[in-house]
């Protein structure tokens, strides 16, 4: 499924975003069922620090 947000689509699996597309960058999420472990760009990978419910409580990027 796919909605718009502006100029950025939004792709979603089992209703959850997986990609974020816009005009100037482009963003994967890699993801359990439940939970977003990291997100991806083209400038670089980060891990994402989530608790039980999902909720993204910190960022680690590679220095």
């Amino acid at each position: 499924m796919q909605q718009k947000a502006g100029n950025t689509r939004i792709f979603y699996q089992n209703g959850k975003p997986v990609t974020l597309i816009d005009p100037e960058k482009s963003t994967s999420i890699c993801r359990t069922a439940d939970v977003a472990l990291a997100e991806h760009q083209a400038d670089g990978s980060k891990l994402l620090v989530t608790d039980d419910k999902g909720s993204v409580l910190q960022v680690h990027e590679k220095d």
